[in-house]
């Protein structure tokens, strides 16, 4: 006959057992913490340690690149200011041809207007032609005998004083000679010391001729204005 091992227990001791439930929750808790304690273990794993690696990497890429991105700036910027000021220099010197240019078209322009003024002028005065050969007869050093070339236009007025030009004491003996390239108001001297040029031409390329040596005192290049 089996025994059951309820049957050993006696009766007196029915009372005095206890049933006590088991701690569930203490258990479901501590293997909570067990796993929430396995879960902060986890989050320092590999992982983590690579996305530390990716952020240092992005930082450090960051700082270099901001380094980079400022000498590449800092260059850009060299070599922008390097061509403007080639850029001025060059400007500088546009304006100094440009104004030497200038000078030297303005003064052309000047002589041109000046020797149409002053050939209208001459063209209205018949005395110029007599006051331009006084003045080429002063430069003689000698009495001799001339020779006097002027424009056909001025002859007759020139012939009117031809008795006057004969006292003079520098002539031993004139000949007049029209000479249509003469302009009016001018005359050319021939005598036997050599010739004396009084045309207007000649004058007005004297006067440009010190214009342009004033030019070129100045620093400016000179250019032929006649």
């Amino acid at each position: 006959m089996t025994t059951s091992l309820s049957n050993l227990i006696k009766r007196d001791d029915h009372d005095n057992i206890k049933i006590e439930a088991f701690p569930v929750q203490e258990i479901e808790a501590d293997s909570v913490s067990g796993g929430g304690s396995s879960g902060r273990g986890h989050s320092g794993g590999p992982e983590d340690h690579i996305s530390k690696i990716e952020r240092e990497a992005y930082e450090k890429g960051f700082s270099q690149g901001q380094k980079d991105g400022f000498a590449l700036g800092k260059k850009r910027l060299e070599e922008t200011a390097k061509r403007l000021e080639a850029l001025i220099e060059n400007l500088s010197e546009l304006k100094s041809r440009l104004y030497r240019e200038s000078e030297e078209e303005i003064l052309r322009l000047s002589i041109e207007i000046a020797r149409k003024i002053v050939q209208r002028e001459l063209s209205l005065d018949g005395e110029a032609v007599l006051r331009t050969i006084r003045k080429a007869v002063d430069f003689l050093n000698e009495r001799t005998s001339i020779k006097v070339l002027v424009n056909p236009a001025d002859m007759e007025k020139v012939k009117e004083t031809l008795p006057e030009l004969r006292t003079g004491k520098k002539i031993e003996n004139i000949e007049l000679i029209e000479d249509p390239s003469v302009a009016r108001g001018g005359c050319i001297l021939q005598t036997g010391f050599g010739t004396i040029n009084a045309t207007i031409e000649d004058q007005l390329a004297a006067i440009a001729e010190e214009l342009e040596d004033e030019l070129g005192n100045n620093g400016h290049t000179n250019a032929s204005i006649t």
